[in-house]
Parts: C-alpha cells; sequence; structure tokens
C-alpha cells in the first residue's frame, strides 16, 4: 500500500507547504518594495492566510467525511492553486490580502484530509511513520524551496514580469496540474480501491476493524460532530499543537537567507522520520511528543502529535472533526508566528525569545506535574 498511497499524498502536501512559505522567497524578490509595502504589511500578509485556514479547517474536513477523498481533496488543491497563480497579478496590499486569504481558505483541508485518510488505510501502530514521512517530505522540499527559488529569479524582467511574479505563477500552474492528475490517482479506501485484489481488501478491512473495533466507521451524523466538540482529548491536543506551530511557522516564514535555508530542513526532515519510527515501534506518542520538543527539534513533534489524538479517536466522522479542529487552533499560532519577527526589532529579535519559550512550554509538562496526574496518568487504569 504505501508504494500506491504515500508518494502521491506526499507530493500533495509538499506542493501545499511550497505555495504557503513561498512569500518569504518572493521578499527576497522585492515583492514588497513593487507593491509599496510599508511597516508591517507585509507580515499581515503572512497572517491573513492563517484567518482563512482556520476558519475553513473543520468545515472542509467535515465535506471530506461526506464526500470522497479522490473528490474534494484535487478539489481544493484547484482552489489553491488558482490562488496561488492570480498572487503572481497583484498589484497592491489589498489585492495580496485577498489572495492569501483564499490560498488559506483552500489549503485549509489539506493536511487534516490526509490525516484522515491515513487513518482509514493504516492501523494505529503504523500511522506516524506515515504521517512522519509526508511531514518530512513537506520539510524536506523547504530545504530546497530556495534554491528553486534562485533560479526562477533568474526569469526576473521576463515577458515584463518581477522574479516574484514568477515564483507564484510557476508554483500555482503546478499545484493546479498535479490537482487535475489527483482526481484519476487518489484511492478512497480499502473497500473500493481498484488496485487490491480481493484477498488484500478482506486483509487490509480486517486489520482495520481489529485494530479499532466496531468504531472504526461510522455513518454521518451530527452526533459524532459534537463528541468531537466535547472531547477533553481534543482540546489538550489542541493547546499541545498549537504550542508546536508557532516555532514551525517562525522557522518557516523568517530562516534567512535562501542559499542557507537548506541544511537545517534538512536535519528536520531526518529527525522527523527517525522520532516517527522510534514512536511507532513504542507506541509512546505523547512522551515523544515532549522529546521532540525538548530534545531534537519542532519538526518531529508535528506527525507526532497529530498521530497521538488520531490514535485515540474512535469514529470517522469524530477523528475527522477531531483532527481538524486540533489543526485549525494549533494554526492560529501560523498567525502569531507572522507577527514575531517584526522589523524594528533587528537584529537580536527579542520578543521572538519571550514569545516563543512560555508557549512551547505549554506544549508539554515537567516531571512533577506527570507524578501528580492522578486518575489522569497514562498510566492509571480504570476498573469496570
Amino acid at each position: 500500500m504505501d508504494s500506491r498511497l504515500l508518494p502521491l499524498v506526499t507530493l500533495l502536501y509538499i506542493l501545499s507547504f511550497l505555495d504557503r512559505v513561498n512569500i518569504g522567497n518572493a521578499k527576497l524578490a522585492n515583492i514588497e518594495d513593487d507593491l509599496n509595502l510599508t511597516g508591517n504589511q507585509y507580515n499581515w500578509s503572512l497572517a491573513i492566510f492563517f484567518i482563512g485556514y482556520v476558519l475553513f479547517e473543520v468545515p472542509s474536513n467535515i465535506i471530506l467525511a461526506k464526500t470522497k477523498p479522490s473528490i474534494w481533496i484535487p478539489t481544493i488543491m484547484v482552489g489553491w492553486g488558482v490562488a496561488m497563480t492570480l498572487m503572481a497579478l497583484v498589484t497592491n496590499f489589498q489585492q495580496l490580502m485577498t489572495a492569501r486569504f483564499f490560498l488559506g481558505a483552500f489549503e485549509a483541508g489539506l493536511l487534516p484530509g490526509i490525516v484522515f485518510f491515513i487513518t482509514m488505510w493504516y492501523i494505529r501502530s503504523e500511522q506516524n511513520y506515515r504521517i512522519g514521512i509526508i511531514y518530512a517530505g513537506a520539510t524536506l522540499a523547504g530545504a530546497f524551496s530556495g534554491l528553486i527559488a534562485y533560479f526562477i529569479m533568474d526569469l526576473d524582467g521576463k515577458i515584463q514580469l518581477s522574479g516574484w511574479q514568477w515564483i507564484f505563477l510557476i508554483d500555482g500552474s503546478i499545484t493546479i496540474l498535479i490537482a487535475l492528475l489527483a482526481y484519476f490517482f487518489i484511492s478512497d479506501y480499502p473497500e473500493t480501491a481498484k488496485f487490491l485484489t480481493n484477498g488484500e481488501r478482506a486483509l487490509a478491512i480486517k486489520r482495520l476493524k481489529y485494530d479499532a473495533g466496531s468504531g472504526h466507521l461510522t455513518h454521518f451524523e451530527k452526533e459524532y460532530i459534537l463528541a468531537a466538540i466535547k472531547d477533553w482529548k481534543v482540546w489538550s491536543a489542541m493547546f499541545i499543537y498549537i504550542g508546536i506551530v508557532i516555532p514551525v511557522y517562525s522557522f518557516s516564514f523568517f530562516i534567512p537567507a535562501i542559499l542557507l535555508s537548506a541544511p537545517p530542513f534538512i536535519l528536520g526532515s531526518i529527525s522527523t522520520i527517525i522520532i516517527a519510527i522510534i514512536s511507532d515501534r513504542l507506541a509512546m506518542r505523547g512522551k515523544y511528543t515532549g522529546a521532540c520538543i525538548v530534545g531534537i527539534g519542532i519538526f518531529p513533534s508535528v506527525p507526532t502529535s497529530i498521530t497521538w489524538l488520531n490514535n485515540n479517536l474512535a469514529g470517522n466522522v469524530k477523528r475527522a472533526t477531531g483532527s481538524a479542529m486540533m489543526i485549525a487552533f494549533g494554526n492560529i499560532g501560523g498567525a502569531i508566528a507572522s507577527q514575531i519577527y517584526q522589523s524594528n526589532d533587528s537584529p537580536e529579535y527579542i520578543n521572538d525569545v519571550k514569545i516563543r519559550n512560555p508557549e512551547q512550554i505549554l506544549a508539554g509538562k515537567s516531571d512533577s506535574e506527570i507524578r501528580n496526574l492522578g486518575d489522569s496518568h497514562p498510566t492509571f487504569i480504570y476498573s469496570l
């Protein structure tokens, strides 16, 4: 299954990641001067993306649960590809803000959609590695996005387009092309996958039912959405995730030099895969989420924390809703991250330290707090 599922969804997420952060490369290609951006207008053009992203994340995943991945995921891809392409035509701050808002609105459904898709194919002990591979692909893409943009900017002045316009135009066109192909290549679920034999299909379905019980598949009902909204696990995961997302986007938006951005992203990609493998082998999601934050880096924390929540939500509708809530709330951190590095704080950026330290503390607990969890401690087992 890996060879049929992972390459495509990894490519889709790579495109979404590149399209949301390529504005950082556009900044180096003089978009601020060409659009006469002043003060913090560039920062707000980053933040507006996350407003659209947060508002449409849960509705998008609910629509996905009611339809199917092969229809909904390519459709939102076409939407953000068009928004990305139109960004090449903006001439002022207001138009840039509008385009970035719709880019966020259409991209909102992809990551929670991919997570939902993975949970419908793989048992819980296999999910973190697959989600880690997908996220690592995007992290690795961040290493080379600057290099790609460097060569694209050589087109500066061709047919009267600036380098930043070429970045948006080429990236958006590639996204639209891949989206159109995705309509034909995404396999929805094991029950309908054409590449599986009857025996393979029966085995895949049996594995999922054995792993998650009878609650693996549920019909679409409002009660399952409400169940996700009322679940404490969803809310705790939301606050953990926002503590992870702020440094991720601070890193992605503001790493300073195109050619020197590759090594940190490459190291982040490697650590993401290693932690995902360890987490699946030992089934210690929560502890490894904290370990990633403290010891190894910000990137591995994303797939590990997402997998932890999805492993603990039964029913596809509740899981789709809860996952989208977590990612939507967490990406408020993206809007916060876009405002951390202000030009007048250069070069020390003291406010970055003041903001990022407390929010990373939010994502974890001390040893003393863990010992005093009482019947909320993960090792406590209830009697029936």
